[in-house]
């Protein structure tokens, strides 16, 4: 059979599979894989994709959120990619060594990720990814506040108390420099400041302020008050009050 060759250059149906007495046609195309037909009418090529990163061993899924492409794994992997952010979806069974089989959803809702993944022994979990704010120097964060690294590695920090204080309990004496924590530990410590008398802590919890410098008053003084002072006397001697009242500009009433 002899072989002729047809340049492809007027195409003008696309392709089709009908065909018309004598033949193929050079205006129409049986079968175009690959390609599309450009402006000039002429078959061309679709150009391939590119490799932008081999995603590291162990991790699962691909979506974009926020500039980044997410990833997922079960332990910290660092990709040198910045471009993707690889998450760590921690199983609930803290004895599970296993890794994830397949992220069956990953996309934002409601301002955050929310991921459904299934792990290797079958078991299928929900996260909803949180994004606390970038960790910060000089900044006071209150016990339980969620941090991320500036440069994301895929954990989140959680702020904990370090205090080896005594908690606070009813009616214990006190004296300058105790240092106490509340029943319900909030972060903060509370320093014995000032003291009158015999200082002791008060028979309810205060309520605790989490302020820098704030202050909190509480407990009684046991002092007992003369009883001649508490009668007022008969209005004369060193127990008697001054009869002359003067007003705040020192006239005399």
């Amino acid at each position: 059979m002899s072989q002729r060759q047809v340049t492809l250059s007027a195409v003008k149906a696309g392709m089709t599979r009908l065909r018309d007495k004598g033949g193929a046609s050079p205006e129409s195309l049986y079968e175009l894989t690959n390609g599309y037909v450009d402006a000039s009418r002429s078959p061309t090529s679709r150009p391939g994709t590119s490799l932008d990163f081999t995603l590291p061993a162990g991790t699962k899924g691909l979506c974009a959120f926020q500039g980044k492409l997410h990833v997922f794994a079960t332990t910290r992997i660092v990709p040198s990619n910045p471009k993707y952010v690889v998450n760590i979806l921690k199983h609930p069974d803290v004895s599970f060594t296993g890794g994830i089989k397949k992220i069956h959803f990953a996309k934002p809702f409601l301002g955050y990720l929310y991921v459904v993944a299934e792990f290797d022994d079958a078991s299928v979990w929900h996260y909803w990814l949180q994004a606390p704010p970038i960790w910060q120097p000089n900044t006071i964060y209150g016990l339980g506040q969620l941090v991320r690294p500036s440069t994301e590695n895929g954990f989140y920090y959680r702020s904990n108390s370090a205090s080896k204080a005594p908690v606070w309990t009813a009616n214990t004496p006190k004296q300058l420099g105790d240092v106490v924590q509340p029943t319900t530990a909030n972060g903060w410590e509370y320093v014995v400041t000032e003291v009158t008398g015999t200082p002791t802590t008060g028979s309810t919890e205060p309520s605790w302020p989490t302020q820098e410098g704030a202050q909190v008053f509480e407990g009684t003084d046991s002092t007992t008050v003369p009883s001649d002072e508490l009668s007022g006397g008969s209005g004369s001697g060193a127990n008697s009050p001054d009869q002359s009242v003067k007003d705040r500009y020192g006239d005399g009433v």
